[in-house]
């Protein structure tokens, strides 16, 4: 049979069927219509394409389907593009082409996802309906054995499909991002540790070796047992200020960074920042130029947090400076209540790319020059996190001819004041002890080169020392002694510091110190919560555990 009497069939096919009464089809998958689908008929008879809205209109309740026609290949991908519709209805043989050259357009461009087609033929050709659907139809229709229920049911199962196979292509999409995400977090870790345990490992060699110095019994030179011990200062410094940089970092990545804002002078703040940065600036001979045209010197902030920030940023200047090159401070007023200080260097310049990217975490820049000189990456970010909390900007700035940056820190100003700061609040009166001589100090500490430590200064203070290890032993001493104060570790072989202390407390009460490598806020406050008059967090230096000392251990007032 040709294909002209085919049609003819279909056609009379069509007709019949739509003379009909017949009970509209209801689809598991169609859902309520609002907006209508839209659905473009593709075929080059128009009696076709009436009766295909007829079969459709039929099945399903009125204004469910929105028809758009088009009789040949021409121009048909751009309609669908332009119209965009939900179900895209096919005859194979067009006369000008046939539906495999539209399919093939359409796989071309991607779109048989995401517009679904119901192909229509007057054969019944296996080998056609293959082509059709490997290329992308949803299904495969031979038009003589048509009904409204088969063109309907079909119509709303392709667009289902399409829709279902949408879903899954994004799931799969949004799968590999996600796995190349944690591919390139789980290679950024592996980075971040080697990094992190290079930096770490870094200054304790100049610390071991220097100890080999000492054990040597030929090393009587005044001057060079002060270098000596100056090398092991300075390294165990930059030790401990790695462990406080990650621990600020992770404060600020939770929120829980907290600012003393307080009149501040900026000009204090720099000179602090640059005496610590001293030994740097010198070796490598940069030259220092301030100019501070600020009206007011005052700011509202840290002290402390604020000396950190200007810190971060000399370091960073004379790391990337040149030798005798030139690192610039200045302040001026910005306006509005706002006070600017900016640090100028003339080293290498920052690639306008990444201007922004040095504020991430863990980023070191890409210049060979950054990678060259290493790092965790985690000053400038933290120095961003420190001016959000003071409710300030910092941001960089660098020449277009690569030579020099800069960073802008904004402050607010604050305004001078007749009546002097207040001191930090004094421990309680109850925590302190009335005056008198030398004390009894328990020491609680099970690690014993700590407990050495804290023994020669406080002894060198004029007190007495108990020893325990644990906090049974603890208990033991302070039962059987006049204990005046206690330095605790939190944790201990059989318990911790705060568990310990509401047990001494119970016997009589003391003023005392905790000793911790936790330093977060929520550390600090189970400290305090559990009676502890303060919490010092390690490394201890002498000078730490000594004012802590003198605080708790400061005479009454006496009575008027």
């Amino acid at each position: 049979m040709d294909f002209r009497s085919v049609h003819t069939r279909f056609r009379l096919h069509l007709l019949l069927h739509s003379g009909l009464k017949a009970k509209p089809a209801i689809s598991s998958q169609m859902e309520p219509f609002s907006p209508p689908r839209k659905i473009l008929v593709l075929d080059d008879n128009r009696i076709d394409r009436e009766t295909c809205r007829r079969f459709l209109s039929r099945t399903a309740p009125a204004g469910s389907y929105f028809f758009v026609e088009h009789d040949c290949l021409d121009g048909a991908l751009d309609l669908v593009h332009s119209e965009r519709p939900d179900c895209i209805l096919l005859d194979y043989h067009l006369h000008d082409g046939t539906g495999v050259e539209f399919l093939r357009g359409l796989h071309a461009n991607g779109s048989t996802l995401e517009f679904p087609v119901v192909m229509l033929t007057g054969t019944g050709s296996e080998s056609i309906a293959v082509e059709v659907m490997k290329i992308g139809a949803q299904d495969y229709l031979v038009k003589d054995r048509l009904t409204p229920e088969i063109l309907q049911r079909t119509v709303e199962g392709a667009i289902y499909k399409a829709s279902t196979g949408r879903l899954l292509e994004a799931q799969r999409r949004e799968m590999e991002r996600l796995f190349r995400e944690a591919q390139e977090a789980n290679a950024r870790k592996d980075h971040f540790l080697a990094t992190l345990s290079h930096e770490l490992r870094t200054p304790l060699t100049p610390v071991l070796a220097a100890v080999a110095m000492l054990d040597d019994a030929a090393m009587t030179n005044p001057d060079e047992l002060r270098e000596i011990a100056a090398i092991i200062r300075r390294n165990v410094e930059l030790e401990a200020r790695l462990i406080d940089d990650m621990l600020d970092l992770t404060r600020i990545s939770k929120g829980r960074l907290e600012v003393d804002q307080r009149p501040v002078n900026i000009q204090d703040v720099i000179h602090s920042a640059l005496e610590i940065c001293r030994d740097d600036i010198a070796r490598h001979k940069i030259r220092i130029v301030q100019d501070f045209q600020a009206g007011n010197s005052l700011v509202s902030g840290d002290e402390a947090r604020l000396q950190q920030v200007f810190w971060n940023l000399l370091q960073n200047a004379a790391k990337f400076t040149p030798d005798h090159g030139t690192i610039t401070i200045s302040t001026h007023d910005a306006g509005d209540g706002w006070l600017e200080v900016r640090v100028k260097d003339t080293g290498i310049g920052i690639p306008p790319s990444e201007l922004e990217n040095i504020f991430l975490s863990f980023d070191q820049g890409s210049t060979p020059a950054a990678k060259r000189h290493g790092g965790l990456g985690l000053g400038l970010a933290i120095c961003r996190g420190l001016m959000e909390a003071h409710s300030g900007r910092i941001w960089a700035e660098s020449d277009p001819a690569g030579i020099g940056a800069a960073f802008i820190v904004r402050l607010k100003s604050a305004m001078p004041s007749g009546t002097s700061v207040p001191a930090p609040d004094s421990p309680p009166v109850a925590d302190r002890l009335p005056a008198s001589g030398a004390r009894l100090v328990m020491v609680v500490e099970d690690h014993e080169d700590s407990s050495f430590f804290f023994s020669r200064i406080i002894r060198r203070m004029g007190h007495q020392v108990l020893h325990a290890r644990s906090t049974a032993e603890a208990v033991e001493i302070f039962r059987s002694h006049q204990v005046d104060c206690v330095i605790s570790d939190i944790g201990l072989p059989d318990g911790t510091g705060t568990d310990l202390l509401p047990k001494l407390h119970a016997i009589r009460r003391v003023p005392a110190i905790a000793l911790s490598g936790y330093g977060m806020e929520e550390d600090v406050r189970r400290s305090l919560d559990a009676g502890f008059s303060s919490h010092l967090i390690k490394p201890i230096t002498s000078v730490k555990l000594t004012t802590a000392l003198e605080e708790i251990l400061r005479p009454l007032p006496s009575p008027d």
